[in-house]
C-alpha cells in the first residue's frame, strides 16, 4: 500500500496481498505502435473508451470499435446500463473528442471471444481492412485474458494491450463494494487457467505464487464469479 494511502474497510491485508498478485500477473500494458484499429472491450468500466479516445487522438489508429452487447445484467458483472456498452462506450469516446465516423460498434457481444469474432465480422463488413495490427483496450485486469482470446479468435492479426494506469488499491476505491471487484478478478484469474482446456484462449505460463495466491483467495471466498 502506498504510504498515506486509506485502507480498504472490511478486506484484511493478507487479502490484498494476494489480490496484488493476481492484479501484477493479469494487468498488460504493451508500447503502442501504429494499428489498423483501436478496440474497447465491453465491461462496466468507464475508463476503458475514455483510454481507447486517448490512444485515438494520439493518432495510434484511425478507428475506434466498441465491442459489447447487454451482456451481464443479472451477475457480478451487470453494469447497472439499459443499453449496450457499445453504446454507452460510444457516448463516453464522443464526449472525449472522438468525431461519430471514427467509432463503430458492435452491439451483441456476450462475451470476450465474440468481442474479437463478430468485431472481426463487423469489420469486414465495413470494408475497413484489420489485417495488421489491433490495439486492444480493456480494464486493468482483463487485458492477459484478453490478449490470449484474441490469439485464438483473431490469429492472424498482432495485438497490443493497453489500459488505464492505475494500481490496485486505487482501482479498489473507485468502486461502491470493492469486495466484488476482487470477486471478478477471481474469476477471471480462474478462465486465464482453465479456458485453453476449452480451446477459448492461449494457455499462459502462471507462476506458481500467482497458482497459490488465487487459490487463497478462492479459500477465503471470493468465488462469486467462477466459471
Amino acid at each position: 500500500m502506498e504510504k498515506g494511502e486509506v485502507p480498504l474497510h472490511g478486506i484484511a491485508p493478507s487479502t490484498m496481498h494476494h489480490a496484488q498478485m493476481l492484479w501484477d500477473f493479469m494487468s498488460l500494458r504493451q508500447p503502442c505502435t501504429a494499428a489498423d484499429a483501436i478496440l474497447c472491450l465491453g465491461s462496466n468500466d468507464i475508463q476503458v473508451p475514455r483510454v481507447g479516445a486517448r490512444l485515438w487522438r494520439e493518432k495510434w489508429a484511425p478507428y475506434l470499435i466498441m465491442s459489447g452487447g447487454l451482456a451481464h445484467q443479472h451477475d457480478l458483472a451487470a453494469t447497472g446500463w439499459s443499453q449496450p456498452e457499445a453504446d454507452v462506450f460510444s457516448r463516453e469516446a464522443r464526449h472525449a473528442g472522438v468525431p461519430r465516423d471514427a467509432i463503430l460498434c458492435e452491439r451483441a457481444a456476450r462475451h470476450t471471444g465474440d468481442n474479437f469474432r463478430l468485431t472481426r465480422c463487423l469489420a469486414e463488413e465495413s470494408g475497413i481492412m484489420v489485417s495488421g495490427r489491433l490495439i486492444i483496450v480493456a480494464k486493468p485486469y482483463m487485458t492477459r485474458r484478453a490478449q490470449a482470446t484474441a490469439e485464438m479468435a483473431w490469429p492472424e492479426v498482432e495485438t497490443i494491450v493497453q489500459c488505464e494506469d492505475v494500481e490496485l488499491i486505487s482501482y479498489l476505491h473507485r468502486w461502491q463494494d470493492p469486495q466484488r471487484i476482487l470477486h471478478l478478478m477471481v474469476g477471471d484469474m480462474q478462465r486465464i487457467m482453465v479456458y485453453p482446456e476449452r480451446g477459448f484462449q492461449r494457455r499462459q505460463p502462471i507462476p506458481e505464487d500467482v497458482r497459490l495466491a488465487q487459490e487463497a483467495l478462492i479459500a477465503q471466498g471470493f468465488d462469486r464469479h467462477l466459471p
